[in-house]
């Protein structure tokens, strides 16, 4: 573990930083009188975007079906800091965080691994390794040590490879850009000589507008037009080879996990099985009207990575797992299941789902409508 914050200091620093925390009480355990919970769960997204609204739903749902467990939701900014969310599970000022796993690297090596990996697996792929492949069972094993429970609760699908104000056509057009990206992403661009920059949400837009990054990447067009970046950059890269698919966390303090009866603790799995889906396929429905609107509303120039490009962040994204995976054994364990679970899949997905997205795209003559 290389994160100790105590939860005097993380409440005292939360007060300072002018988040509206009454008291310790407020803060305190959750209550468990006569069995029933009351969580805070802190958001590493915003309130208004699609993965605000989710989380907000998820806790709804929860209150609405259990009279056992009570979710209180505070999105970034709210209670903490997005990036802090974590960091206030483990204090205990928070029962539960909504985030991406490559958000806490601060806490372990290995953490960022169950997020995505660069040319890695797609969202399909990457939920048949969750619940068919031992995946929860895998990254549990990363989770548990840090004293918390994992499940996953949404999927962003591929997400696009960023907004940039100059074009990228060789590898060397990396160089030197300063780019926010996170995870083994931002440490491949580092390969080719960018700095990679770690940033919330909400910091995106101010961050790119201002020059403190000179390029950013965020979700996919759907959320990306949310945000606004069309305002600050004017060309949109893809394909998104950095995050074929984001898997998104719900880390529950595991005490906490642990006192909820079965049913509860049932209910739960199951709702976060189901808004993992949600989440995935509200993104996948709304990314290509997003994108019209970016392209014939806002005069984004759409752009796709040269191959000389993909190729080096392919070589580099290589080299990148190699030596994270290597770090210790708990990095090495998590990645070479993964890496296990992508051999074994990609043969079908590149014959089956790959080809047949090849072969929709051939000049045969096929209604819009009816």
């Amino acid at each position: 573990m290389k994160n100790n914050i105590k939860r005097r200091d993380f409440i005292k620093k939360a007060g300072v930083a002018g988040v509206g925390v009454a008291s310790a009480s407020t803060l305190s355990s959750p209550s468990i009188a006569g069995g029933h919970q009351e969580w805070i769960l802190v958001s590493a997204f915003g309130k208004a975007g699609l993965l605000g609204q989710a989380i907000q739903a998820f806790a709804d749902n929860i209150n609405t079906y259990s009279d056992k467990l009570n979710i209180k939701v505070y999105h970034a900014g709210e209670l903490v800091p997005g990036l802090e969310a974590l960091d206030a599970v483990r204090s205990g000022a928070a029962q539960a965080a909504y985030g991406a796993p490559y958000y806490w690297t601060n806490v372990s090596d290995a953490i960022e691994f169950v997020a995505t990996s660069p040319f890695g697996m797609n969202a399909m792929e990457q939920n048949a390794w969750c619940y068919y492949g031992g995946g929860i069972e895998a990254a549990d094993k990363i989770y548990n040590a840090l004293g918390l429970k994992f499940l996953p609760l949404g999927n962003t699908g591929n997400q696009m490879g960023g907004w940039f104000n100059k074009e990228i056509n060789t590898p060397s057009d990396y160089n030197g850009l300063k780019m926010r990206m996170p995870g083994l992403g931002g440490r491949t661009i580092e390969k080719l000589g960018a700095t990679p920059v770690l940033l919330a949400g909400p910091d995106v837009l101010p961050s790119l507008s201002s020059g403190a990054v000179d390029a950013a990447e965020w979700i996919c067009p759907a959320a990306d037009l949310g945000a606004g970046l069309y305002q600050a950059a004017k060309y949109y890269y893809g394909p998104g080879w950095h995050e074929p698919s984001t898997l998104l966390d719900l880390s529950i303090d595991l005490a906490s996990w642990e006192k909820l009866d079965s049913s509860t603790r049932g209910l739960v799995d199951d709702m976060t099985k189901s808004f993992n889906m949600t989440v995935f396929s509200r993104f996948q429905a709304a990314n290509g009207p997003a994108l019209q609107k970016l392209l014939n509303e806002h005069n984004v120039q759409l752009k796709k990575f040269p191959d000389e490009v993909l190729i080096a962040l392919g070589n580099a994204a290589g080299e990148v797992v190699s030596e994270r995976g290597s770090i210790n054994s708990e990095t090495k364990a998590i990645c070479n299941h993964l890496l296990s679970f992508r051999k074994n899949i990609m043969d079908w997905s590149t014959k089956g789902e790959s080809e047949f997205a090849r072969i929709r795209n051939l000049s045969f003559k096929y209604p819009d409508s009816v």
